[in-house]
């Protein structure tokens, strides 16, 4: 929850009233950047749908929202986190145009129709966060994310982590693998994930250096990070152990490299090095743990590619994923 609210201070979903409460939040706010009332009252259906959601599925949450910034232009978002069972298939909750009870009518459907943008958090068996915005006017260019996570079987908390973090231009992604299965294990990949957070916009290569000392208590952890930088139209990347990254376009596939070893293993002197490729208008970069097969590659797949990047996920989790291990999936547009 610390990681997804990233310092913001949180309003607590408990009731209808706290409902009311995130709907004039987002509208005050909107009013203060000068966004349309068109565009305020959609992202007031918004807040009131997320926040519906969290009371009816996680029976509570938190919600926030704060001021963003692309090429110039500022933007509203939302950010709803709760520590529920996760959604079941985001999927079928996209294409459901019902609302959840006590909504006003467009469901997690609609409140994506009426955001520019939306990101998705899906850890099954801990929560969900949703980041939904809108901007003052039109930008140059999109970016969503997903992520979406499954223990092992008999596990309360996944080995896996990911997050991703925009800053100016640029995002930054990375997805942990600690080592083994349980509290342990998320307890390594969960420090590089805070040491991505700290040294976001550091050179990939140092951001996997400082992860070593900090890591060195724990089990260990594979990692792998990236850049995606739209003005520049490059995506960068570099990765140690097996977490495997691709970029997808129509019947093509770019297979990222990874150097071996384990990040917090008492081993001097390691060498880490950062790949750049081109970035083409609407490619899909995906990263995952070892919990889903190296097979994975959904190049051909033509309708599939232009999804939101959760049905991306989701389909690669539930196609690709293994029964043996912690798996996890990061989808970026």
């Amino acid at each position: 929850m610390t990681e997804w609210l990233q310092g913001a201070e949180p309003l607590p979903i408990l009731d209808q009233a706290s409902v009311s409460l995130a709907r004039e939040q987002v509208r005050r706010l909107s009013a203060q950047l000068g966004l349309s009332t068109t565009a305020a009252e959609s992202m007031a259906v918004v807040a009131t749908e997320l926040a519906q959601n969290q009371l009816v599925h996680a029976r509570q949450g938190t919600f926030t929202t704060h001021k963003v910034e692309r090429a110039g232009v500022v933007g509203v978002e939302i950010v709803a986190a709760d520590r529920g069972a996760g959604i079941a298939s985001p999927t079928r909750a996209l294409e459901e145009h019902g609302s959840t009870a006590g909504g006003l009518g467009s469901g997690l459907a609609g409140a994506r129709r009426l955001s520019d943008e939306i990101d998705f958090d899906v850890r099954h068996g801990e929560g969900t966060c949703i980041r939904a915005r809108k901007w003052q006017r039109p930008v140059p260019w999109r970016s969503e994310v997903a992520i979406i996570g499954r223990p092992l079987a008999n596990e309360d908390v996944s080995g896996d982590d990911a997050a991703f973090f925009r800053l100016g231009e640029t995002l930054t992604l990375g997805v942990a693998d600690g080592l083994g299965h349980g509290p342990e294990a998320r307890e390594a990949s969960a420090r590089a994930i805070a040491v991505l957070k700290e040294s976001s916009s550091s050179r990939l290569e140092d951001i996997l250096r400082e992860c070593d000392a900090p890591l060195f208590e724990t089990r260990g952890t594979v990692m792998a990070v990236a850049r995606i930088d739209p003005k520049a139209q490059l995506v960068e990347h570099a990765c140690v152990g097996n977490v495997q990254a691709r970029l997808y376009r129509p019947r093509e596939t770019q297979r990222f490299a990874s150097h071996p070893g384990v990040l917090g293993a008492p081993k001097q002197g390691r060498r880490f090095r950062t790949e750049t490729f081109p970035l083409q208008t609407n490619d899909v970069l995906v990263m995952f743990s070892d919990g889903l097969s190296t097979k994975v590659d959904i190049s051909e797949e033509l309708l599939l590619l232009w999804q939101h990047p959760i049905v991306i996920a989701e389909h690669i989790l539930n196609r690709f994923g293994q029964s043996h291990d912690d798996a996890i999936v990061l989808v970026a547009r």
